[in-house]
């Protein structure tokens, strides 16, 4: 089966995707949402608005149906029907009509849906990290079609209600989520740095699904970039530049990630962990994790057990208003 580091980490944070409200929207009217240190997401489901953020209000851009936003411990953000009312934004809380739907305005000719992304935080660096402040996916592109439709799909669990809604909704609210992600990396190719832009990398991300397809093989420099087309000097070069680490400390660091679920999700002996990840002994391992993380992998199972059922989900399932 073909490897694939994104849904990987996906899966290491835990990550889920819940919707926290409907808003709809008409006449002249602006909105703020509080800055939160959560992974969000927002969907125009019909209608256009003005969108900016309170760190840079000036700088505006159309919100139009079909995009989606995602932000990472973004400010506050800012809609509103026209760009002269965004520096009159209110951040009160909204009322509910009687769908359930948050209201603001006279009208109904935009129409929003708002998420987040639930994740364990401990195992969501890589995504956090490299994800930026404001990501703003444009619907209207011809190779957002699938973001379109899976949208539209969405829009229409929220308001029919069938049976098995609510795990439609969950599946296809993440399915939105990764679609938008797929694009914002396509669409960014080498403007930035970063995990995410590596993933579409043509020869980095080579390196990246054999590193996750195999964390337990002993990988250096040269096996590395001959996966990769590349002399060893120039994949080393490349790596550091695009992953932002250099490739044997991207290998350390996902085999870290991996050994802290084995041992808070597992009674998986130390032992067998380590040789799960490549280590030759217990101790080898047991020193390569508590240089990594500062505590011995004994220390890290017990604190982690103690722990865990509070920590799994950081993320409180506020209304969209709330935010």
């Amino acid at each position: 089966m073909r490897t694939d580091p994104l849904s990987d980490v996906l899966d290491l944070a835990d990550a889920r995707c819940v919707l926290t409200g409907t808003l709809v929207a008409g006449g002249d009217w602006a909105r703020k949402f509080k800055r939160s240190d959560a992974v969000k997401f927002l969907a125009v489901v019909r209608g256009t608005c003005w969108l900016s953020t309170e760190a840079d209000s000036a700088a505006s851009a159309l919100f139009e149906a079909g995009d989606v936003v995602i932000t990472n411990r973004a400010p506050a953000v800012i809609l509103a029907s026209a760009v002269e009312w965004l520096p009159n934004a209110s951040s009160t809380p909204l009322e509910r009509d009687t769908e359930g739907n948050l209201r603001v305005g006279e009208g109904s000719e935009f129409t929003m849906i708002g998420g987040l992304l639930e994740v364990d935080e401990q195992r969501c660096g890589f995504l956090r990290e490299s994800l930026p402040p404001v990501v703003h996916v444009n619907g209207q592109r011809g190779e957002a079609a699938k973001l379109r439709w899976l949208l539209t799909e969405l829009a229409e669990e929220t308001q029919r209600k069938r049976a098995g809604s609510t795990t439609a909704i969950t599946h296809l609210a993440k399915l939105l989520f990764v679609e938008a992600l797929r694009l914002h990396i396509e669409s960014t190719k080498s403007d930035r740095s970063g995990w995410l832009t590596a993933l579409d990398d043509r020869r980095i991300s080579i390196a990246l699904r054999g590193i996750h397809a195999k964390p337990s093989h002993a990988w250096n420099l040269e096996g590395l970039a001959k996966m990769s087309g590349m002399s060893r000097t120039s994949f080393a070069v490349r790596f550091r530049d695009v992953v932002g680490v250099p490739p044997l400390t991207y290998v350390l660091n996902w085999r870290m990630r991996l050994a802290e679920r084995e041992l808070s999700e597992t009674d998986h002996s130390v032992a067998d962990i380590a040789c799960s990840l490549g280590y030759g002994s217990e101790s080898a391992f047991s020193n390569a994790f508590s240089r990594s993380t500062g505590v011995s992998p004994g220390r890290y199972r017990k604190e982690a057990m103690q722990t865990y059922s509070e920590r799994r989900r950081k993320v409180d399932r506020s209304v969209i208003e709330a935010e």
